[in-house]
């Protein structure tokens, strides 16, 4: 019994040597944890599969086996922390920079304010992943501050192009006058 005991200790060592790989090198995504939750949960099955020892070896294998399971959820836990930070940072960039275009939406000055709004289109792109739902609704709202000032530039310079077109006819009925005019003694009337 003594040596199989032994046995199963060093295996449940072994299984807890294993976990404690699994966060040799802290995983970067979300898939990348689900995979090793899924490995670490294995292991425990594999630990616990192993059977019970006697009551002191069990007692000290056990708080290995806790440990170890403690170092790899602090360490996910850590990770997920750190990503709903960064994601409430993107949150607060995206919210300033729909901010800034609802501040810029009624802006007559086309050029300058179109360019402020395409530079503001490029850091959007820049900010940075957000989840899904969140980013959406700030990507309607940003969406419609954008495509409020585009249209009403293209209106302006709808209206702008109908006057040239009518001073371009005009200028052009005036040559045409002037092809058929013949000038006359009187340098005044003329």
């Amino acid at each position: 019994r003594k040596e199989e005991g032994k046995k199963k200790l060093v295996a449940k060592n072994e299984v807890c040597k294993k976990i404690d790989e699994l966060t040799k090198d802290i995983p970067d995504s979300h898939n990348k944890w689900q995979a090793l939750t899924i490995k670490c949960n294995e292991l425990e099955v594999e630990w616990k599969n192993l059977g019970r020892l006697n009551k002191v070896e069990n007692r000290i294998a056990w708080i290995n086996f806790r440990n170890s399971l403690k170092y790899f959820y602090q360490k996910k836990n850590t990770f997920y922390k750190e990503k709903k930070s960064k994601n409430n940072k993107v949150l607060e960039i995206k919210i300033a920079i729909c901010e800034k275009a609802e501040a810029l939406q009624n802006d007559t000055n086309w050029q300058e304010t179109a360019n402020k709004l395409i530079a503001l289109q490029e850091k959007w792109k820049s900010a940075g992943y957000s989840s899904k739902e969140q980013s959406n609704k700030l990507w309607k709202r940003f969406k419609q501050a954008c495509d409020a000032f585009f249209k009403a530039r293209k209106a302006h310079f709808k209206v702008l192009d109908k006057e040239k077109e009518g001073n371009l006819k005009q200028k052009k009925e005036l040559l045409a006058e002037l092809k058929i005019f013949t000038a006359s003694k009187d340098k005044k009337t003329d």
